[in-house]
Parts: C-alpha cells; sequence; structure tokens
C-alpha cells in the first residue's frame, strides 16, 4: 500500500523526540494530555479506515456505508485488506518517538488491534515476534504462554530454509509492503500484507505481517467455480442451445456447445457477436420478448436454415438484466411430424381408395362384463358399397341392428369378443344371402375394448375359382373331365378296388376318320361333331359312370364295379351302336364310328397309367382291325407296340444304313398300250427283319417328323433313276412321287426340287407330283400359291385317291392340276357295282371337262380295263399290266420288247400288299 502522509491519517507526537536519559518522567497533566490527542488520533484512524473501506466498496460496486450501518469497532475487526497495516506503520513510527512513558497508549493501540478481525504480529529482522493481537494468538500459538521468543518460522511458517514466496523475505528484500493473496497455514487460506518499519535511518527494524482468514471465501469460491463447472458441464451436454444476450449491446454473453453445433459457429467466434446479426434471422432477439416454446428459424454459418423451438426469458446476470434464449432444433420432428402427416395422408388415401371394406368398432358390455354388442364407429367408402348402407346410417349402429342376428344377438360377437380379450387376430369367410354376395371378414384388436374388421368381397373370386378350377379340371370344350381329373378319378377308383376286391373297366375311344372331317367341313364342324359324342356317350352311361376327353377326338370311359368282361363289351357295343348314328352339321349329314380299346383292372394292369396305356394299345388294335370295333387288351398287343416303338427307333437310322431303295409300277397309255410314266414306291429292307411294307413304316415317319428327310431322299432317288431309265432305254418318261402333308408344308419344298431337277438333269415336265384332296383343302389359298410355283417350274401335279374326299370337281377347277387318278376302291367295283361304274364315268368325262387327264388305279381284270377304255381313261396302272418293278428289271422289260406292250390276258395272283404303291 502506499503510505503517502498525504492521503492518510498522521498521529501527532507528545513531543519532538523520545526523554533522554535522566530526564524526569512527563507530568500527569502532559500524559492527559497526550491521551486526549491519542483519542483524537484514534479517531482519526477510525475515519481514515471507513474512507479506505467506502472506497473499497464504491470499487466493489456497492454503496458506500452510513455511520450508524456499522460501528467503528466493528469496522476495525472485519477490515479486509490490511487497511490497519498501512496505519499501523505510522502508529509505531510515531510511538518510536514517543516517550516510552507512554506506555499507557500502547496499551490502548493494543486493545484497539486486538479488536481488529485480522490477524497481526510484528517481527524483527531476526523474525522474532515482538508484538501480536488477539486474534494472531488464537490462529498461530494458541497453547503458547510467551509467545515472544517465538520466531517466524517456529510461530507461523515452520519451514528451516523460506519458501519462494515468503511474505518476510520479499518485504525485506524490497523495503517495501508486499501482498501475497493466497496463503496456507495449517490448512487454512489467509490473504497476507507484510509492511515494513523503518528507522529515522530509514532502515528496516520490523515487519507487521497481516493475515486476513479467507478460507470461508475460498471455500465459496471454490464452491461457486464447482458449481459453475458442474452448471457449464450441464449446460453443454444439453441438446438444447443456450444464449445469454445483453440486452444493451445485443451481444452473446454465454453460448454453449449446442449452439456451435447448430450454427457451425465456434464459442470463440461466438462470444461477444451480435446475436440478430450473425444467427437469427429476426429483429434484435424478438423485440426483447419474452416467449414460450415458440418456431422460428436458426441461420448456420454456411446459410442453411434450421427449424427451431425458442424460448425467451428475461433473467438477472451481474446486476444488469439480460436475455437468456434457449432453443431446441425440431428439424428431426418436423420431419417425423412430416412423415406422419404423409404417412396418415397414405393411410387416409389407402383407407378410402381400398377395395376392402374396412369398419371399426367399440365393444360394449353388460353390468356382469360380457360382451353384449358392438358399436360402429367408422367405416370407409368400400365398407358403404359391399354392406349398401352410408357412413351417416351406420355409424354410432350396433352391430345388432346392421349385420343379420345370430341366436338373438350380434352376428360374430363371440368371434370378435374373443379377437378382443386375446389379442390374436382371425378370419372366416360368410356368405350375405340378402346381398347375394360372400366376403371373407378378418379381425383384428385395436386398443382395448377396440377392434377394426375388414369386409373382402369375394364373390367373384369364388366364381373364377370354380372357373378355374373347371379349366384345369374339365374339358373347355365339352365339359367333361379332363386327362388331370380323368387321372385322378382313377387313381381313387383303383385304390377303392383294391380294398373291395372288385373290377373296373376303362374303355379308350378314338373317332374313326376325324381328320378327315376336321379336314374336309372344318374345325368348328369338327367341334360340334366333339359335343354331339360326348352328349351321346352321357345318354347311354350310367351317372356313376365316368366320361372324359383327354384330348383331340380321344375319350375314357371309367366303369366301376363291372362284373365281367361281357359286362364290357356290351357297354363297348352300346357306344358304337350310339355313335354310328347319322349327325346334320350345318346341313350337312356326317357318319362317324369309333374304334375302342379295353382293359379290365387289375388283369390288364395294377395301376392307373398301366391300365390307360393297354387301353390304348387295343385301341389301335381295334384300328387295326377295321375299326368300328372294339378289342380287349392282350399280352400280345403290347408286343405288338413294342415292336412298333423298336421299329421306330430302326427307322431313324434306315437312311444311314442305306436300307431304303425305290421300286417302279409302270403308267399305261390306255389307247395306245405303251409305257408313259411310273410311280416310284419305297421301299425298306431291315436289315432284321427284312423286307417291311410302306403301310406299317410310313405312319411311324409321319409320326415321328421322319418323313421329311426321308421323302426328299425320295425325290432325289426318282429323278436321278428316271433320268438314267431315259438315257439307257431312250424311251420318254416321267415319274410321280408322292408328297406327305408335312412335305407340302415345307417352306423348302420348292427349293429342294429345284437343286434336285438341277442336279440330276431330269427335265421339269418329267416329274410329277402326287397329293391328296384332304391336302389342298387344309389351305386352300396356300395351296394355290404353291401348285401355281410348281406350274411355272413345269412340274406337273397330279390328285392321288380321287374320290375318297371331296370328291368336287368344282374345288378343283381353281387349281393347275394335270391328272386325276380314280381310287382303286371304284376300279374295283366297276364290273360288279353299276353305282361305282357310274361315279368312275363321271369322273372321266367331268375331268376332261376341265381339261384335266384321267388315271386308274389298282386294274386287275381285264373287264376293268376294257371299260375304262370305252370311257376314254387316259391311263392306268395296275397289277394287271405289272407288279412294281426295280430300276434295273423294268429297263430290261423295256429293252426286251421291240414294240414294248403290257397288256396281259390273264392277270396276275391278287397276293400284293394293300397300299404298296402309297408311302
Amino acid at each position: 500500500m502506499n503510505n503517502s502522509q498525504n492521503s492518510k491519517f498522521s498521529l501527532a507526537k507528545a513531543s519532538t523526540s523520545a526523554p533522554s536519559a535522566g530526564e524526569m518522567p512527563l507530568s500527569f497533566e502532559q500524559l492527559c494530555v497526550e491521551n486526549k490527542k491519542l483519542k483524537v488520533r484514534e479517531q482519526e484512524l477510525h475515519n481514515y479506515i471507513r474512507k479506505k473501506t467506502d472506497q473499497l466498496l464504491t470499487v466493489m460496486g456497492t454503496l458506500p456505508l452510513k455511520p450508524e450501518e456499522l460501528d467503528d469497532e466493528t469496522l476495525i475487526s472485519v477490515d479486509p485488506i490490511g487497511i490497519i497495516g498501512d496505519s499501523f506503520v505510522q502508529v509505531i513510527e510515531h510511538l518510536n518517538e514517543t516517550n516510552e512513558d507512554l506506555s499507557f497508549a500502547m496499551d490502548e493501540l493494543q486493545a484497539i488491534f486486538d479488536s481488529a478481525g485480522a490477524s497481526i504480529l510484528v517481527v524483527n529482522t531476526k523474525k522474532q515476534l515482538t508484538s501480536f493481537n488477539r486474534s494472531c494468538r488464537e490462529l498461530f500459538f494458541p497453547t503458547e504462554k510467551n509467545p515472544l521468543h517465538l520466531r517466524c518460522n517456529d510461530a507461523i511458517c515452520r519451514f528451516d530454509i523460506p519458501p519462494a514466496n515468503c511474505i518476510f523475505e520479499q518485504v525485506l528484500a524490497t523495503g517495501k509492503t508486499q501482498e501475497n493473496p493466497e496463503f496456507t497455514v495449517n490448512g487454512r487460506y489467509y490473504h497476507v500484507i507484510g509492511t515494513p518499519i523503518k528507522n529515522k535511518d530509514h532502515i528496516i527494524s520490523h515487519v507487521v505481517l497481516v493475515y486476513s482468514d479467507i478460507t470461508d471465501r475460498k471455500t465459496r469460491e471454490e464452491a461457486l467455480r464447482e458449481a459453475e463447472k458442474r452448471l457449464d458441464i450441464i449446460l453443454n451436454s444439453s441438446q438444447a442451445g443456450i444464449l445469454l444476450i445483453d440486452l444493451q449491446t445485443h451481444k452473446i454473453v454465454y453460448a454453449n456447445q449446442a449452439v456451435a453445433e447448430m450454427t457451425g459457429y465456434s464459442l470463440s467466434n461466438l462470444q461477444g457477436e451480435e446475436v440478430c446479426h450473425n444467427i437469427w434471422n429476426c429483429s434484435i432477439t424478438d423485440d426483447m420478448q419474452e416467449m414460450d416454446k415458440s418456431e422460428r428459424t436458426l441461420l448456420t454459418v454456411d446459410g442453411r436454415e434450421i427449424p427451431v423451438l425458442k424460448t425467451v426469458s428475461r433473467v438477472d446476470f451481474n446486476g444488469k438484466e439480460h436475455l437468456l434464449e434457449s432453443f431446441i432444433d425440431i428439424s428431426e420432428r418436423k420431419k417425423a411430424k412430416e412423415k406422419l402427416r404423409e404417412s396418415e395422408e397414405r393411410y387416409r388415401t389407402l383407407y378410402s381408395t381400398m377395395q376392402e371394406g374396412v369398419a371399426q368398432y367399440r365393444m360394449h358390455y353388460d353390468a356382469d362384463g360380457n360382451a353384449s354388442d358392438y358399436e360402429i364407429i367408422d367405416i370407409n367408402p368400400a365398407y358403404e358399397k359391399i354392406i349398401g348402407l352410408k357412413y351417416h346410417q351406420v355409424l354410432g349402429c350396433l352391430a345388432s341392428t346392421i349385420y343379420p342376428q345370430e341366436d338373438g344377438k350380434a352376428a360374430w360377437l363371440d368371434i370378435f369378443n374373443y379377437v378382443v380379450e386375446s389379442g390374436i387376430s382371425t378370419h372366416f369367410e360368410y356368405e350375405f344371402k340378402e346381398l347375394g354376395m360372400t366376403v371373407n371378414i378378418s379381425a383384428a384388436k385395436l386398443s382395448d375394448g377396440h377392434f377394426a374388421t375388414i369386409f373382402e368381397d369375394i364373390t367373384q373370386r369364388k366364381e373364377d375359382k370354380k372357373h378355374i378350377e373347371k379349366l384345369a379340371f374339365y374339358d373347355q370344350l365339352t365339359g367333361l373331365p379332363n386327362r388331370v381329373l380323368m387321372q385322378d378319378r382313377l387313381s381313387q377308383m383303383t385304390s377303392c378296388a383294391k380294398r373291395s376286391d372288385s373290377k373296373i373297366g376303362l374303355l379308350f375311344l378314338d373317332i374313326d376318320h376325324f381328320k378327315r372331317i376336321n379336314d374336309t367341313f372344318g374345325h368348328d364342324t369338327g367341334d360340334q361333331l366333339l359335343n354331339v359324342v360326348a352328349a351321346r356317350l352321357q345318354r347311354v352311361l350310367r351317372d356313376c359312370d365316368t366320361v372324359c376327353r383327354i384330348g383331340g377326338d380321344e375319350f375314357v370311359v371309367l366303369v366301376d364295379n363291372i362284373s365281367t368282361r361281357n359286362s364290357a363289351a356290351m357297354i363297348a357295343c352300346k357306344i358304337l351302336e350310339a355313335l354310328t348314328h347319322v349327325t346334320v352339321l350345318k346341313g350337312k349329314e356326317i357318319y362317324t364310328s369309333t374304334s375302342i380299346g379295353i382293359s379290365i383292372f387289375p388283369e390288364d394292369g395294377a395301376d392307373p397309367d398301366s391300365l390307360l396305356k393297354n387301353a390304348d394299345i387295343a385301341m389301335y388294335q381295334a384300328k387295326g382291325s377295321g375299326r368300328n370295333t372294339y378289342r380287349f387288351y392282350s399280352s400280345e398287343m403290347n408286343s405288338k407296340a413294342l415292336e412298333q416303338l423298336l421299329l421306330a427307333n430302326d427307322l431313324r437310322k434306315a437312311l444311314e444304313k442305306n436300307e431304303f431303295y425305290l421300286d417302279y409300277q409302270p403308267l399305261i397309255n390306255l389307247s395306245e398300250g405303251r409305257i408313259t410314266g411310273m410311280e416310284a414306291l419305297l421301299r425298306w429292307q431291315h436289315a432284321d427283319f427284312g423286307k417291311i411294307l410302306p403301310d406299317q413304316f410310313i405312319p411311324l415317319a409321319e409320326e415321328t417328323g421322319l418323313i421329311l428327310s426321308i421323302g426328299q431322299w425320295v425325290l432325289a432317288k426318282a429323278c436321278q433313276q428316271t433320268r438314267e431309265i431315259q438315257q439307257r432305254c431312250n424311251i420318254p418318261l416321267r415319274v410321280a412321287v408322292n408328297l406327305s402333308t408335312k412335305q407340302f408344308q415345307d417352306p423348302n419344298l420348292l427349293s429342294h426340287i429345284k437343286d434336285i431337277l438341277d442336279d440330276t438333269g431330269l427335265a421339269a415336265e418329267d416329274l410329277e407330283l402326287e397329293i391328296t384332296e384332304s391336302i389342298l383343302m387344309e389351305n386352300v389359298e396356300k395351296a394355290q400359291q404353291i401348285l401355281h410355283q410348281f406350274q411355272a417350274m413345269g412340274v406337273t401335279i397330279a390328285i392321288d385317291d380321287f374320290g375318297t374326299g371331296y370328291s368336287s370337281l368344282s374345288y378343283l377347277r381353281i387349281f393347275p392340276i394335270d391328272r386325276l387318278k380314280i381310287d382303286k376302291t371304284f376300279i374295283q367295283r366297276i364290273t360288279t357295282h353299276p353305282d361305282d361304274a357310274a361315279i368312275t364315268k363321271a369322273i372321266i368325262v367331268m375331268g376332261h371337262s376341265i381339261g384335266v387327264k384321267i388315271v386308274a388305279e389298282g386294274i386287275e381284270q381285264k373287264e376293268e380295263m376294257t371299260y375304262l377304255q370305252e370311257n376314254n381313261c387316259d391311263e392306268a396302272q395296275g397289277f394287271y399290266f405289272s407288279h412294281p418293278l426295280t430300276p434295273e428289271t423294268l429297263i430290261n422289260k423295256i429293252s426286251n420288247q421291240p414294240e414294248f406292250c403290257f397288256f396281259n390276258t390273264i392277270a396276275e395272283p391278287a397276293t400284293r400288299p394293300d397300299n404298296l404303291g402309297k408311302k
């Protein structure tokens, strides 16, 4: 402290110097005078301390004390800043100059020091205590009887070597007043002021040490710091941003970590910033208005806007009014709210537009707590449509007044009560007979006493299911069970028959020549015929028998509990008779027949597949026996079927093994008796079975698709060998080659023929292609196109087996036809049946009228030839003229007759195979 005499009080001296030795002590009157002066000086000390205290309080921001608020004695005792030490210097200096006789003044001064709140002690330069007050004794040496012999280190510090901050050493070193704001003794904290006392020579003789106990203040400060630290941790760990804003400067006094994270500013940058300029997009602190949880926008350092919920209140801080702002980021809340809104909107849209009817209910209970009814509290539009009632008509209504009652209570009450009590969802079907619909009802618990139902109209679905089942298990054309359902029923029947040791009859039916009917009259007519057949089968059979259509023109009849084979035969005969009746479709009479194969369970098959397969084999045996009949399955049939299968496998290798060859049957000009051409006939010389007839392997070739490659080989071989015969015999000959349906439909046929003619050198007019009427009529427009292309190439066309198909010359007029070949069934009866003779004659006349030449097939008798000659038939072929010949034999026969003629007087024996000339 500054000890200037100008700024502090001074004590007047009793004399200018202390009395010298031998001088008389002062008189009593003089001591009284001095005593009065000391009291004046004491009052001046009090005034000085009060002045200094007022200055301190003013600095601390507190109004100065009034005399009546704190008496002088108390003021001295609470001196917190060592003002007494400053005053004590002056007092000691005065006492050093005062006579020792003024010791009583010292007693009074001691009393003043003892009443001071601070601990005061005086030590000499040797650190020996020379004076102390009561507070000092109580603090440092309460048990010592004579503390004046103590040294400062023993009494206070107890350090052998003084510490660096020793206040005594600092005063001696500097010669000035020193201060240690925080000194620890015996676990307590003190504020220490050390003041030097100098003699006349300005040499330090003593040091006054004033200790102010600040332990309580330190404790409060430490507690305050801890509280502030904890508060800071709490504030910085808060998710809410917290700002303290000076109302006058509009600057941020405090900001927590959340503010920094939200805004992107660092805490150091936030402190002292004007809040509205950098953070809020608003007028200064919202016009200094208090608010609670108001939505505002927070601006980030990068210009983004964050929605926040803001609260502003006024607080007093350090004697000034501030604004305390807290805000929380509600971005996620708003997103969640928006998602919830969108979800609710989607739900409401779905709820309103879904096809299922939704209703919500509240369960009602009676006095005993049992469910008594349930109330409709909400429905969607689909529910209105399904039930047929509007929203206002059902809202708040009891179910017992809306739905049909069951046993005198609301429908489904027990079911829905179980759902509410157990929380287990359920669903069931219910038929609203009054509404003419079936619904699927799903029920689920919503909350205690509340549940919801979903009504789904499944009327159409059930009808569709029936329709799908019908499509899956019933033939779409006839309505009969299809193959799938037939196999299921047959499996069930065989299982029952095994248990009851009974028999089952399976009849496999195939309509004879159905393809010809389709080709002749069209598929629509064929479909109508199939329906007629199905109806007739159902009429002649029992209700317990099963009639199935398994595909095309194939039917299966299942007869349960059949007793004997004769019973199965009787059923087959009834079927044959029913199907032979004439059928009139589109004004045309159609005659049908069927071939039936019969297998009996368990003799002919122990399982459904075997039973069906063996009946199929028997059916083909019936067809081979002339059709319109039935056959029972036998093991020999199975062997034959196996033989056919093996034959089909060998047929695939016949071309590679060069097992095929061609024979040729001559065509004779009836007016001249000379050979004009020949028909190529395919033969198969099997390595193991020998010669196989065409009617055995040609159908197999058709079924397996090998007919294309075989037919192409026949064309090439026939053209090649015909050209050789022409060259060796030096006569013009044409060769006729049969085309199958698949060959005629082959898009590469024209190019193949052109290549063959080019390769062999045979003239196009020497190649004649034979086709049937059915091939032409299958696709008239396409057939016309192909035949005209043949005509353009120069190839001739012949219609084979004429009279067995459409037999309509009016159809043939639209095709570029060169020859008609009358079927042998007419030729062989012209001498015995006048009708056949008349038909043959009519064909010849009508054919000539349209410019077509006529060829007769299968002539075996001279009378047949004579009739044909008389009726101007152009050409003929048959055993009467020649059997089919190998190329070499034919060449030799032509070469050995100078005037070649094939007329014979005796016919060859009729031992030839049927249909030898056809593939």
